[in-house]
């Protein structure tokens, strides 16, 4: 019929008008959030891998003991620090390593320091457990301690003998050596008690952290 032919005519030219301008509208809106409307916006593109967050990288370096602190300006050596043992009421058999940085420049205090006593083969063993999560840092005139424990207090220590010479060495950098220019320190009192559980912790910030291992230690 006619009329129904007009009508159909009308529905298709409204369709036609209406896709147009939707198809307009969608362009502009890609267009104004920055999406390019060819057929390369569509495609696929191949994911780059991701470097490891920098969080990992300190993480591992604290584990090491180098990490989570530190100035650059080089490890600190024994011309830069002035270094004492002093005793310690509590807890018992204890001495407390004092180093102060007497120099002008920030220096860092890597691990533990080398402590050896009259004529040892070797230094004595760090506490593992005392390991801080940083470097410890010493601006000028600040200081970094570390309890040394001479022996054991309920007396299970063997080869107990009185020593009366200490030198100390310091770490070049976690894990790659000490220096060789070991510094002697004079012991309180001029002798101290030495048997076979004598350890040193690491370097701390705070005398308090070095004198509490201890507890933990006993």
């Amino acid at each position: 019929m006619p009329h129904s032919d007009a009508a159909r005519r009308t529905r298709r030219r409204t369709l036609r008008i209406a896709v147009a301008g939707l198809t307009a509208g969608t362009a502009l809106t890609l267009t104004a959030c920055g999406i390019p409307d060819d057929a390369d916006a569509l495609q696929t593109r191949r994911a780059k891998p991701v470097a490891p967050m920098a969080w990992e990288a300190k993480a591992s370096a604290a584990e090491d003991g180098i990490g989570g602190g530190g100035t650059g300006g080089g490890a600190c050596d024994t011309t830069q620090l002035r270094i004492e043992a002093k005793p310690l009421s509590r807890p018992a058999n204890h001495l407390l390593l004092e180093a102060t940085n007497i120099s002008g420049a920030p220096c860092d205090l890597y691990g533990a320091p080398y402590p050896r006593f009259d004529d040892a083969q070797s230094p004595l063993a760090p506490l593992p457990a005392s390991k801080p999560r940083a470097v410890v840092t010493l601006a000028p005139g600040s200081s970094g301690y570390a309890a040394v424990r001479t022996s054991s207090a309920d007396g299970a220590g063997r080869h107990g003998r009185t020593v009366t010479t200490l030198s100390v060495g310091l770490a070049v950098r976690q894990g790659k050596g000490r220096a060789d220019d070991a510094t002697e320190v004079a012991l309180p009192g001029g002798a101290v008690y030495l048997d076979t559980d004598a350890w040193v912790t690491y370097w701390q910030s705070d005398p308090g952290d070095a004198a509490a291992w201890w507890v933990t230690s006993r």
